[in-house]
């Protein structure tokens, strides 16, 4: 969930330009600014709630759980957030003593639409402190996108604003996905740049361009939904069931199949991986569980078979042997009505069946399918099961 990025520091190269006499010509203004990463503006409970109240988009909650201003990323399936801790330094190019510090926090945000062919990222400025010079600094900005992606010019607001104490400075960008046909799957990543600025500085700092470390994928490659949409995929999906929820039965199989070996267990499982072919997740199912008359399982009255993996992943019984000739054995357990598999058997090769009733059946897969068009979960995606009480 963390990446970290790479921090702009660009107060070394300009000491070393004063302390070299290299600024101090010349008449008129003599002080120069310059941005390093860290400073006083520690992240502090009272900092990140200041910082929530004020953002135009608020920061999901996990952010200000999580960030310890060092600008890590940290993500989930449909957004992402980072936080870090800059320092403003103003100095007098002759002398080289400091004149004014402004400390600030860069909150960015980026979210996703799942069923919206764009995205966006948020980048603000929220001022925590500073001394001397520095009144009247402003912040504007613009951005940008690489890749499979748009971005029109009145999709980048990032406009001139002057940095107070309580004021809220902000931009962000809105970039377009170049998706369009059926079957299309295209990639991109954004870049905000600002840059500080005032009237009383000779020379301004460098502008930041802040890009996170991963790409958005956008698709329209998702069976069951017509719409493009827009997820960050190297946060792998996660399917929630809950063992008290509208299906306990078909979660107790689960729960069991992943407690013998099975892949799937989130956090630390092999991922599965989704299988889109429906002649492949016929073959599956019918491997898994095979109709009584045609020498399967038979069926108790108001129950149907449940297989684990999914027909629907690459993990499933007959893919998941693949390419040897024949299937893994299959597995049961005791509860599961079904005698012609045996129980007790582990390891992560094979898959498990077991009768469960067949409105829970039914509407466990209706609730699969909307996992996977919720989490733009494409053909061979991996994701992970986690099992909840």
């Amino acid at each position: 969930m963390k990446r970290s990025a790479k921090a702009v520091d660009s107060c070394g190269e300009l000491q070393a330009k004063i302390n070299a006499g290299e600024l101090a010509s010349g008449g008129g203004k003599a002080e120069v600014a310059c941005i390093q990463p860290g400073g006083e503006s520690n992240i502090t409970s009272r900092r990140l709630s200041t910082l929530a109240a004020r953002n135009p988009v608020p920061l999901p909650d996990y952010c200000y759980d999580l960030a310890t201003g060092d600008g890590a990323w940290y993500y989930t399936r449909t957004d992402a957030c980072a936080i870090s801790v800059w320092t403003l330094r103003v100095i007098d190019k002759r002398t080289g003593k400091l004149t004014g510090e402004l400390y600030y926090l860069q909150a960015d945000l980026l979210y996703t639409g799942a069923d919206a062919p764009y995205w966006s990222h948020q980048v603000v400025i929220d001022k925590s402190g500073g001394w001397g010079n520095i009144s009247g600094t402003t912040v504007s900005g613009g951005g940008s996108c690489a890749g499979d992606c748009t971005l029109a010019a009145v999709d980048k607001n990032f406009p001139t604003q002057t940095i107070t104490d309580d004021g809220l400075t902000f931009g962000d960008i809105l970039p377009k996905t170049t998706v369009s046909g059926i079957g299309d799957i295209g990639n991109g990543r954004t870049t905000v740049t600002y840059r500080l600025d005032n009237p009383s500085w000779t020379l301004k700092p460098a502008g930041v361009a802040s890009t996170p470390p991963f790409d958005v994928r956008c698709d329209n490659a998702t069976p069951g939904t017509a719409a493009i949409g827009c997820v960050i995929p190297i946060y792998d999906a996660v399917d929630t069931v809950s063992l008290s929820g509208p299906n306990p039965d078909y979660a107790r199989h689960v729960q069991a199949a992943q407690a013998s070996g099975l892949p799937g267990a989130y956090p630390d499982g092999e991922p599965l991986h989704r299988l889109t072919d429906s002649a492949l997740r016929t073959r599956n199912g019918d491997t898994a569980c095979p109709q009584h008359s045609s020498g399967g399982y038979p069926r108790p009255t108001g129950y149907s078979c449940d297989e684990y993996p999914f027909r629907s992943t690459w993990q499933g019984a007959f893919t998941g042997s693949l390419p040897q000739p024949a299937p893994y054995p299959g597995r049961t357990f005791n509860w599961c009505q079904i005698t012609a598999l045996p129980q007790g058997v582990t390891g992560p090769n094979g898959w498990s069946a077991c009768m469960i009733p067949a409105g829970q059946n039914s509407s466990a897969g209706s609730l699969l399918n909307r996992f996977y068009i919720d989490n733009r979960v494409i053909e061979r995606d991996p994701f992970r099961v986690w099992i909840t009480a």
